[in-house]
């Protein structure tokens, strides 16, 4: 009797346990949403370009075009051009827009410093920046990554903006005769 009594009571125990662990389920709703954005993408409008360079000065395009030299003479404009680009993304979504750093032209193993976000005098300006007008611009650094939270302008029937380059070249006064190249890439990824 004694052994049915213990299996009674651990029967009804194992019950009583599967009973509360079924009243201690609870449950919960979560929402789950997406936000869809326009593929982003980077086209170039025009390379920058600047055009005759004499030696011993320093070369400032605008980038709204234009020139200046630190040299004091007239600055040659033939063949100038301001650069830029195109980018597409969502709007108000979190973009980042970088550059490769480019610090210098080469010609052969011939180097030419170039400088963004300066002018020809030295002095602070911005060079390098987005926005729908080259007069109003949002400065971008080349040196590091710009987190933007993107514009709502529409560019091409789409939503988009400009990025418009200029920059700074400085001739050595023995800097070697001939054409300097590089590239400038921009990337821009969502954040």
């Amino acid at each position: 009797m004694k052994k049915l009594v213990k299996i009674i009571a651990v029967a009804a125990f194992a019950i009583g346990f599967g009973v509360t662990a079924q009243a201690q389920v609870r449950s919960d709703d979560m929402t789950v949403s997406a936000t869809v954005y326009d593929a982003i993408s980077v086209e170039k409008t025009a390379d920058l370009n600047f055009g005759q360079v004499m030696k011993g000065a320093k070369k400032y395009i605008k980038p709204g075009g234009g020139a200046a030299s630190s040299d004091g003479e007239n600055v040659s404009t033939a063949g100038i051009r301001q650069g830029g680009f195109k980018v597409f993304a969502g709007a108000g979504s979190n973009v980042i827009l970088s550059f490769n750093n480019l610090t210098e032209l080469v010609n052969g193993t011939n180097k030419m410093p170039i400088i963004f976000n300066e002018n020809e005098a030295g002095d602070e300006e911005t060079t390098i920046g987005y926005g729908t007008e080259s007069s109003s611009l949002t400065r971008l650094n080349v040196a590091t990554s710009n987190p933007i939270t993107f514009p709502t302008s529409t560019v091409d029937g789409k939503n988009g903006t400009y990025v418009y380059v200029g920059a700074t070249v400085d001739a050595a006064a023995d800097q070697v005769s001939g054409i300097y190249t590089a590239t400038l890439t921009l990337t821009a990824t969502y954040n």
